[in-house]
C-alpha cells in the first residue's frame, strides 16, 4: 500500500523543468545552495556599486587644461599652415596667434602694474638695470666691500698657492702684494716647487694643503680664517684686484642668492 501512495505521489508532481526552476526539488538544490535561494539564477548579475560623483575641478586645475587647449589649438593651425599654405589655413593661424599675443600683452601689463604697486616683489629694486640706479648700487657695494677687506684682515688672509714656473703666478703676485699694502691683509705665499717669486721670495713649501684643497690648477687663491682654521676657495687663474675683492665680499658677508 505505500508502495502504491508513492507512486501516486509523484505522478501528482510535476516533472523536473516543468516547474520554471533549475533544480528538481528544493531538497536537491539544498546540495549546492540554501533553499530559500534557490529560486534565484546563478548567473543574474548583482547590481553595480553606485557610481562615485565625478570630481570637479579646481580653478587652477581648469585653467591649466584650458591653457593647454588654447595652445594646442595654435599649434594645429601652425602646423596646418606650414603642411598646407593655403590663405584659409594662414589667416585661421594668424587669427589664433594674435589672440594668443593678446592675452600675453594683457598678462605683461598687469604683471608690472602688480611690481609697481608691491615693492617688496620688484627684483629692480635689488638689481637695477637703468644706468642712474647701477651706477649708485656699484658705488654703495665698492665702499662695502673695501670695508669688509679692512676688517677681516685681523682674522682672515690669503693663501697664495703657486709655482715658480707658472708665468699666471707672477701676473698675480703683484695684484696680491698690492692688496696686501692697501688694505693690511696677510698674504702666506705657498710653492709648490719650493721656489719663490719678485713678490714673495721666501714662501712657505706646500705641507698638504694643495692635495687636501684638491688645487690642480695654479696660481689659487684661498681665504683662510686664522681662528677657526676655515678655508674658503676664492679663485684661480689670474684675478684683478676687484674680482678679489668683490669675491671676499660675497664669501663672507652675504648669503647665497642674496645679490641675486
Amino acid at each position: 500500500m505505500r508502495h502504491i501512495a508513492a507512486m501516486a505521489l509523484m505522478t501528482t508532481l510535476p516533472a523536473w523543468g516543468q516547474t520554471g526552476l533549475d533544480y528538481p526539488s528544493s531538497w536537491q538544490c539544498g546540495e549546492a545552495r540554501f533553499h530559500w535561494y534557490c529560486d534565484l539564477s546563478v548567473d543574474e548579475p548583482l547590481e553595480p556599486p553606485p557610481a562615485k560623483p565625478s570630481k570637479e575641478n579646481t580653478e587652477g586645475e581648469q585653467a591649466v587644461e584650458d591653457l593647454k587647449k588654447l595652445r594646442e589649438s595654435v599649434e594645429q593651425k601652425r602646423a596646418l599652415a606650414i603642411l598646407k599654405p593655403t590663405q584659409e589655413n594662414l589667416k585661421s593661424y594668424i587669427v589664433a596667434q594674435e589672440a594668443l599675443m593678446d592675452r600675453a600683452s594683457v598678462f605683461s601689463d598687469v604683471w608690472r602694474r602688480v611690481i609697481w604697486a608691491n615693492p617688496d616683489l620688484n627684483y629692480q629694486l635689488r638689481n637695477p638695470s637703468n644706468n642712474a640706479a647701477i651706477q649708485v648700487r656699484d658705488s654703495d657695494r665698492a665702499r662695502k666691500e673695501t670695508q669688509t677687506l679692512s676688517a677681516i684682515a685681523k682674522e682672515w688672509g690669503l693663501f697664495f698657492i703657486f709655482r715658480s714656473d707658472c708665468p699666471y703666478c707672477h701676473r698675480l703676485a703683484p695684484t696680491l702684494k698690492y692688496l696686501s699694502e692697501q688694505f693690511g691683509l696677510t698674504v702666506f705665499p705657498v710653492s709648490l716647487d719650493g721656489v719663490g717669486l719678485p713678490e714673495f721670495p721666501q714662501p712657505a713649501r706646500d705641507n698638504g694643503m694643495s692635495a687636501a684643497l684638491g688645487v690642480s690648477v695654479v696660481p689659487m687663491v684661498v681665504l683662510g680664517n686664522v681662528k677657526d682654521r676655515r678655508l674658503i676657495p676664492v679663485g684661480s687663474g689670474v684675478l684683478s684686484a676687484q674680482d678679489i675683492v668683490e669675491r671676499i665680499y660675497v664669501l663672507t658677508q652675504t648669503k647665497p642668492g642674496e645679490l641675486y
